[in-house]
Formats: C-alpha cells, sequence, structure tokens
C-alpha cells in the first residue's frame, strides 16, 4: 500500500474551529429535550470532522475566508452524522465509536426522529454560509446534490448484496456516490463560498472524489489484508457477503480459470448465490486473491486514484490551506487501522 503518511498537526486550528463552532451550534437547539438530547449525545462521541475541515479549506484554498465556510462544515457533518444514525439503523449496528448506537439507546423511532431533524439543522446552517457566496444556490445545490446522491449510494449497495452479477464499474459507481461524494460535496460547497472559477471548483471536486474512491478501495483492502488492529473483524466484508472489488475480481478470475481448485469454485457459487461465507473460509478467500493477484491489482488501483488527487490539487496555486488538503489527504490514505 502506497506510503503517504504525514503528522496532522496543522489541522488542529480548523478542528478547533469546527468543535467550538459545532458546539455552539448545537446549543441552539434543546428543546423538547426527547427530541435533541440523541442530537447532543451522538456528537458527544466526537469524530475526525474530515468533511467539514475539508469544507473550509477548500473555501480558503481559492482565496475565500474560511471563517465564512464554518457554518457550512457543521452543516456537512450534520448530514455526515445524519447518515450514521440511519445506516446503523439498517445495519442493526449496536455500537458506534465506542458507545451504544442511538436506535439502541433509544428506540427506532427516536433514531429516525434525530436523524431527520438534523438536516433540518444542517439547512439553517448552511443557509448562513451560502450567504457569503456570490450565487448562494450553488452552496445549495452541491449540498442537496451530496445528500440524494449518497441515498443512491445506499440504496445500491443493499441492492447489489442481493445480486450475483454485480461488475467492477458498477462497484466503482456505487462507492463514488456512497463515500466518495460527501467529500466532494464538501469541498464544492467550501468553494463556492470562496467564489471559487470554474476550474478551481472542479479541480477541487476531482481530488476530493478520487480521494474519496481510493479511500473506500483501501478500506476494503484493509478488511482482508490489515494488521489485527485495524478495528473490525478480520474478513468482515467477506463473511457479510459484501460486493467488493475484491470479491468481484476474485469471483471472475476463479470462473474464467480452467485449472481453478473445485474448493475455490465452491467458495464462489456460495458467495454467488448469497449464502453466507463462515469464518473458516476467511483464509481460504485471501489466499485466492493473492493467487489472482487481485491484492496486488487493488493497491494499483488505489495508488492510482491517489495520484489522480493529487495532481488536480496542485493545479491549484500553492498556499497554505493547499499544503492542508494535501496534508489531509495523506492522513486518510496512509493509515493501516
Amino acid at each position: 500500500m502506497i506510503n503517504v503518511s504525514v503528522p496532522i498537526d496543522r489541522l488542529a486550528p480548523y478542528r478547533d474551529k469546527i468543535e467550538s463552532s459545532l458546539a455552539s451550534a448545537l446549543a441552539e437547539f434543546s428543546e423538547p429535550n426527547c427530541l435533541y438530547e440523541p442530537v447532543h449525545y451522538l456528537f458527544e462521541a466526537g469524530g475526525k470532522r474530515v468533511r467539514p475541515v475539508l469544507t473550509m479549506l477548500a473555501c480558503e484554498a481559492v482565496g475565500g475566508n474560511p471563517d465564512h465556510a464554518v457554518h457550512a462544515a457543521i452543516a456537512v457533518e450534520l448530514l455526515h452524522n445524519f447518515t450514521l444514525v440511519h445506516d446503523d439503523i439498517m445495519d442493526s449496528s449496536a455500537k458506534r465509536r465506542g458507545r451504544d448506537t442511538v436506535h439502541v439507546k433509544w428506540n427506532t423511532s427516536t433514531a429516525i426522529l434525530a436523524g431527520d431533524v438534523m438536516m433540518g439543522m444542517a439547512m439553517r446552517l448552511l443557509l448562513r454560509s451560502a450567504a457569503h457566496a456570490e450565487r448562494p444556490l450553488d452552496v445549495v445545490d452541491a449540498f442537496s446534490t451530496g445528500l440524494i446522491d449518497v441515498c443512491d449510494g445506499q440504496a445500491l449497495d443493499m441492492e447489489f448484496m442481493l445480486r450475483n452479477d454485480v461488475l467492477p464499474e458498477e462497484y466503482f459507481m456505487m462507492i463514488e456516490r456512497k463515500t466518495a461524494r460527501l467529500l466532494e460535496m464538501s469541498v464544492a460547497i467550501g468553494a463556492s463560498i470562496g467564489n471559487a472559477t470554474r476550474e478551481q471548483r472542479s479541480a477541487l471536486q476531482t481530488f476530493a472524489r478520487e480521494i474519496g474512491i481510493a479511500f473506500q478501495m483501501q478500506d476494503d483492502y484493509l478488511d482482508a489484508f490489515g494488521s489485527e488492529t485495524f478495528g473490525k473483524v478480520r474478513g468482515g466484508d467477506i463473511m457479510e457477503g459484501k460486493r467488493t472489488w475484491l470479491m468481484i475480481e476474485t469471483c471472475a478470475r476463479v470462473e474464467s480459470d480452467i485449472n481453478a481448485l473445485d474448493e475455490h469454485r465452491r467458495i464462489v457459487e456460495t458467495f454467488r448465490s448469497g449464502e453466507p461465507l463462515s469464518a473458516d473460509n476467511v483464509n481460504t478467500v485471501i489466499s485466492m486473491m493473492k493467487q489472482y493477484g487481485v491484492d496486488t491489482d487493488a493497491t494499483t488501483v488505489v495508488e492510482q486514484r491517489t495520484m489522480i488527487a493529487f495532481s488536480q490539487l496542485h493545479t491549484l496555486a500553492p498556499s497554505d490551506a493547499r499544503d492542508g488538503l494535501e496534508t489531509l489527504a495523506r492522513s486518510l490514505m496512509g493509515r493501516t487501522h
């Protein structure tokens, strides 16, 4: 995996600003307590705040005032957490960041409503930042497009679990919408508030989109090949039957190999049928990935996407904010857990 790990201390001032502004924004919403207590609980768990930092840095990188983008940055974080609350319900997840998920601590109806109200809170905050843009509707359009696309991506991810014929290009379409689009939305909003040129905004969006795709690909890779500290059960995606690029490619290569082992063919047939694979199958699947070169090809895709992202970023004029964007991207892509 490409070695791109770097210190991220330079991002601390942006995170500090976001945390203080987030606390102030949440303080505006307190009654009824039965609705807003779960929202406050959710944010007490903290987070990396990747998307709001992207929003502020993108604004500054095109010559704007990052403080003008703070409320939009918080809106982006609210949207991100809205998706997490609803994802936890759909996935029946009991824990999030080491704490009970909202639907477990309260109930499903409360969690749904808490997610819904966060979208209203996000829109109110977004409009405060949009007022600084020459074209405020561009800010609103980027936000609504991001919301629609992330829902599209989640729907496709669920649909793919029921199909046995998902193609690699469909996988990339799905992760672009489900994972990369919120990163792309974040920089598009920041760029619009900073009154970017069309070329600047396009470069930032391509940068964020490619990093998002590379990030998800790497996440899939680390599920199988990461260290024990990655934070997930090794091979969890394999056992869940997720249609990742690695599994799609492995199945296709086994099926096209006339000399494939019977055991490998049986595993592929089981996966294609939608039946769960057991923990005992994980090591065999991983060895299949290695045998057919899927692991090395996956790292190549990650490296290529990352290089495209940085080449687009470097079309912007040099600045501390551009360096900050690169630092943030490298910290994401340099992780091993």
